[in-house]
This record gives structure tokens, C-alpha cells and sequence, in this order.
């Protein structure tokens, strides 16, 4: 019984899932509402017109204005300016080019299909990908291949001698006849007078007679042979099943093809690889790709290219557009006007500041800029999540099977003195939430059980289990899951963390005849040695588990208060996530569950 859990719960410490997630929701959304100004365009505007607004600059401008003249002011220094630009080498040699009948030509023709296709297929040959295909290509030989193992398979169990009984036999007018005879009269009358010719001298006669009957004595002399025996003992055999397997594969077309493409020398200028690199190669010498080239390394469509996003060129624009327009001209009036200021933009930069600062998501903003509410979101990205929101489980994050069944045996097995044999995804439910079923019902599996090896066996209950295997392995960081804690003494369910194998393990949370969290490991005599917290005072519902992994130390918490840390050289490793449950002893009813809502793991940026 742990104290602990009984006490944190009776603090309060350890919070309601619900105002957890509520809070964790409402904080999720206020630092999307957060990035989202802080991204957001009106609040660069909104700083660029606080700096400006209360800068000294902005302050001294007022008594400026009303001392200004044409001499000496903005206006006469726009002019000047343009006037240098106008006249300037980069400037003039740019409008040679724009609108230019070459520089037209290029534009239409570099957005062309050749074009398109050529710097396609160059980024193909000089990167490197063109290389690697055509060695990979080249290193498809028949020889040392799969095909070659199955075909000399084969044909080594061709020449076998069972199955040269087997493919003679089956089938045949020679056997068919064998087994009718065996079924027939005078068979059956051979047996009756073996049986009474011990007392009857007259039957035992006609017993001696009928046993040198030709037909009788083929059938026995058949019934005895060794291609007969051989025919038997092959029938029903795995290398009779691996043989007839290979034979079907072997003649398929698919294989065939396989077997052609590893012997064809030519295989590579057959190839994509190889025609692409032709197609590269006529492209290079086309005209229209041979001028766009040539043009876009010209010293005039370079100085086009550079002025054409140059702040001179911009600023050439806007003095013109500036210098050309009504404002402008009307400028030096303006200077004269001494109630200029309160017509100035600047002025009313000012009425819109005061404004803005008001806005709810400005005020909001600057209420978390300098928090640390945020600190998580800022310092820890999501690198694995599933709310199990889909009826079918994703198999791009999840297996059915433990990733030791999966490179051994290829099929889950169970270990001896297992109650339950896990299916492969039979029992996994999702559909908001992932429900691990347990279920009595008869089914056969197989079952690890030394020095045999693999064996079948019948189990009474079928159970199920997930892993991340190799699609997944979690290293530093936090692991959480929202779990169901309603313990069912019978079965053992756990979300744990491992390497490739059972033991040793970290566990989320285990449930059923022990209630822990804590590390599982394998002790000097072969035995799992555990480690942790008791968790049996916990009450049920659903709780947050929550595992922090740092190097070789681990730190659990439930409902994010901290209730255990423990160090494991041992898992100082990349982790898969696993869930399952086992049925360790026979159930009062028919059926159990282990659910989970959902789960997420986060690595520190």
C-alpha cells in the first residue's frame, strides 16, 4: 500500500484530469491567440508605430515642421536625388534591357517545357541520384539473389527422393487402383478367411488359394514398397508444402520477369536512369536552352537582375512617382501653411496609437510576452501523438505484434504459463479512445517452451497489444498518456517503455495483480526484479501518466505532480512504446478492457 499516493490524493495535489485538460486547453489557446499576434502583421505595424510615435525623433518633429522651407527641406533632397539616379550608368544600362526583345524572349522561353525538363533532369545527373541509380541497377544480379535460392531449392527438392514418389504417385491410374482394390469383394472376403481359417481347414485352404490370387498379391507387394512408403511419408510433409509453394511461385509471371530483369545485361540502358541521362543530354544542345543559358550569364541581364531588386531602382520609382505627383507639387504651399502639423500624417499616427494599445488581443499579448506561462510550448515540440480518433489503428505509428515476435517467430506467441495469446489486432478497438479487449474464448498459438522451441498450444482467452517497434523510438524527453486506471486483479496491463524486448523496461503504468510505476529488470538468477511506486491507493478514473526521461534518469508523474524518480543505466537507450494486456488468472467474467485516450510524446527543442 503506498502512503504516498493516498496522501497526495488526499491533499488535493493530485488534480482532476478534467481541470487539467481544461487548463491545458484554454492555455493552448491562448498561446495560438499569442503566436497568431505575435505573427500577425497589425502587431509589427502596432510596435513600428509605438517605436516611432515615442521616439525623440518623433518628438522633436513638431517644432521642425513649422521652421521648414523648399531650401533645404525633404522635398528639395527627393530631387536631388532622383536627379543623381537618372543619371546614373546601372540605372540606364537596367532600361536597356526592360521591355527588351531578348529579354521578352528569355522570359517566355525559360518558363518553358524544355526549360523545366533540362534543370529537372541536370539536378538529377549532377546530383548524385543519377550515380546512385544506375549503380543500384547495375548491382541487381541473379547470382546470390533470392530467385537463384529459390530456384536451386527447388530443384534440390525435386530431386528428392519423396518427392519423386509423390509426383509419381499422385494422381495416378496406379494408385486409384490400389485404393479401390483395397475396398473391394475379394479384399474384403481375404480378410474374413485370414481370420477364420485358424479353426476352419476348409476356409484355411481357400485363404491359401485366394492369397496367391495376382491381384491379391500386387496389392500387398504395392502396399509394401518403398516408393509407397516414400508417398506417405512425404504427404502432408512441410517440404512437400515448401515445394509445391516454390514450384507456384516460381512459374508465376511475376517471377519470371524477376529472373529475366537480374540475368539482362542490358538492363541498365533499359532503364529510366539511362534515358534520362540521354534526354539530359539532347537537351543541353537545344537552341532554346543553349540561349537561355548563354543570356542569363550576360553582364546586361545580370545589372537588369540586380537593379531590377535594388533599392536604387525602388527608390528611383518612388522619386518619380513622388516628384510627378499632385502631393508634390502642392508641398511647398504646405510648408508655408503654420497650422501644418495638425494636418500632418504624423499627427494623426499618434490618435492611432493611443487607439490601438486598447485592442484585447494587443492587451492580452503584452499580458504573456514576459511570462513563463508558455515555457513548455516554447521549449518542447511534439514528436509523436495519437488520440486514436480513427476506427482502424494507424499502422504507420503502430504494430500488433512485440517487435521480438516480429523478427523471430512473425506472429505473437505467448510464454509458458500464459493464459492468453495476443491476436494480431483482433482485440484492438479504437475510435476515440484505443480499448486493449480481453476476451474468454478457445484459440490456438503458439507458445515458447524450451529446449522444443515454438510449440502450438490452446489458450481460453485471447488478449491484444501495440508497439511502435521500429516505427517509433522515444528518446529524451516526456512520454504522457491519458489511461483508464481500473485495475482487474486478473489481468496485467501495462503502457511501458523498452528496447527490443520485454526486460528491462520502464513502466507508465501497470495495472491489475500489481499497481506500479517504476523499472522492470532481469536479476543474477533470470528472474524480473521490480522497482517503484505502489499505486494501489489510486482511485479509479482517468489519470495524465507521465514519464520523463533524462539520460539514465526517469521521472513519473500523475496528473503532473512528480511522484517518483528512479536511474536505469540499463534504458539509457531509444525506447518503443508498448501497451498490453495479459491474463495471468482466469477471469469472473467474460471479458476486459484497457483503454486509452490518447497519447503524446515531446522532446526539448
Amino acid at each position: 500500500m503506498s502512503f504516498k499516493i493516498f496522501s497526495l490524493q488526499l491533499t488535493g495535489k493530485i488534480k482532476s484530469v478534467e481541470l487539467i485538460e481544461k487548463k491545458r486547453k484554454q492555455l493552448a489557446d491562448d498561446y495560438a491567440e499569442f503566436l497568431k499576434t505575435e505573427n500577425s502583421e497589425e502587431l509589427k505595424a502596432f510596435l513600428a508605430l509605438e517605436k516611432y510615435v515615442t521616439s525623440s525623433e518623433f518628438a522633436s518633429k513638431r517644432k521642425q515642421v513649422e521652421g521648414q522651407s523648399f531650401k533645404g527641406s525633404e522635398e528639395e533632397k527627393q530631387l536631388k536625388e532622383f536627379q543623381r539616379l537618372q543619371k546614373a550608368a546601372r540605372i540606364k544600362n537596367y532600361f536597356k534591357v526592360e521591355g527588351s526583345a531578348d529579354l521578352v524572349r528569355y522570359e517566355k522561353e525559360k518558363e518553358s517545357q524544355k526549360l523545366a525538363d533540362f534543370y529537372a533532369l541536370e539536378e538529377y545527373v549532377k546530383d548524385g541520384d543519377f550515380e546512385n541509380d544506375k549503380k543500384e541497377i547495375k548491382g541487381h544480379v541473379f547470382k546470390g539473389s533470392a530467385e537463384e535460392k529459390h530456384l536451386k531449392e527447388l530443384k534440390k527438392l525435386e530431386k528428392s527422393a519423396g518427392i519423386k514418389a509423390y509426383n509419381e504417385l499422385e494422381g495416378s491410374e496406379k494408385l486409384k487402383q490400389h485404393k479401390a482394390f483395397e475396398a473391394s469383394d475379394k479384399m474384403k472376403q481375404y480378410k474374413e478367411l485370414k481370420t477364420a481359417a485358424v479353426n476352419d481347414s476348409e476356409k484355411k485352404k481357400e485363404f491359401n488359394r485366394l492369397s496367391k490370387d495376382s491381384a491379391v498379391v500386387n496389392y500387398f507387394k504395392f502396399e509394401k514398397s518403398k516408393k509407397l512408403k516414400l508417398y506417405h511419408e512425404i504427404s502432408g510433409s512441410h517440404n512437400l508444402v515448401r515445394y509445391k509453394e516454390l514450384k507456384e511461385q516460381v512459374n508465376t509471371e511475376e517471377f519470371k520477369k524477376k529472373v529475366a530483369f537480374l540475368k539482362d545485361k542490358k538492363k541498365f540502358e533499359k532503364s529510366e536512369a539511362y534515358k534520362k541521362y540521354s534526354d539530359y543530354k539532347k537537351l543541353a544542345a537545344d537552341t532554346v536552352v543553349t540561349f537561355v543559358l548563354k543570356y542569363e550569364k550576360s553582364k546586361l541581364y545580370k545589372n537588369y537582375l540586380d537593379v531590377k531588386v535594388s533599392f536604387d531602382l525602388k527608390r528611383y520609382n518612388e522619386l518619380k512617382d513622388l516628384i510627378e505627383s499632385d502631393d508634390y507639387k502642392k508641398q511647398k504651399a504646405w510648408l508655408e501653411d503654420k497650422k501644418r502639423w495638425e494636418k500632418t500624417e504624423d499627427a494623426q499616427k499618434i490618435k492611432q496609437y493611443e487607439t490601438d494599445k486598447k485592442k484585447p488581443e494587443f492587451v492580452k499579448y503584452f499580458k504573456y510576452k514576459d511570462s513563463s506561462d508558455f515555457d513548455f510550448f516554447k521549449n518542447w515540440d511534439v514528436v509523436f501523438e495519437d488520440s486514436f480518433a480513427d476506427k482502424k489503428l494507424d499502422d504507420a505509428k503502430w504494430m500488433t505484434s512485440s517487435l521480438t515476435a516480429s523478427k523471430t517467430l512473425g506472429q505473437n506467441y505467448a510464454m509458458p504459463g500464459d493464459l492468453s495469446i495476443f491476436t494480431n489486432g483482433a482485440n484492438i478497438q479504437t475510435g476515440n479512445k484505443l480499448s486493449i479487449q480481453v476476451k474468454r474464448e478457445n484459440k490456438e498459438g503458439m507458445v515458447w517452451q524450451m529446449p522444443a522451441g515454438f510449440v502450438p498450444a490452446d489458450f481460453d482467452y485471447t488478449s491484444g497489444m501495440i508497439s511502435t517497434g521500429e516505427n517509433f523510438r522515444f528518446g529524451d524527453g516526456i512520454v504522457e498518456a491519458k489511461i483508464f486506471f481500473n485495475p482487474v486483479k486478473q489481468v496485467a496491463s501495462s503502457f511501458f517503455l523498452a528496447n527490443g524486448s520485454n526486460v528491462p523496461r520502464a513502466n507508465l503504468v501497470e495495472m491489475g495483480a500489481k499497481n506500479i510505476l517504476g523499472i522492470y529488470t532481469m536479476n543474477g538468477s533470470g528472474k524480473i526484479a521490480s522497482e517503484g511506486l505502489e499505486i494501489n491507493n489510486l482511485k479509479k478514473g482517468a489519470y495524465i501518466f507521465s514519464l520523463e526521461k533524462s539520460g539514465a534518469t526517469f521521472t513519473w508523474k500523475i496528473n503532473e505532480q512528480e511522484v517518483l524518480q528512479l536511474n536505469s543505466n540499463d534504458l539509457n537507450k531509444p525506447l518503443e512504446l508498448n501497451a498490453s494486456s495479459l491474463v495471468i488468472d482466469k477471469l469472473p467474467g467474460s471479458s476486459a478492457s484497457f483503454d486509452v485516450e490518447w497519447v503524446k510524446c515531446y522532446r526539448k527543442k
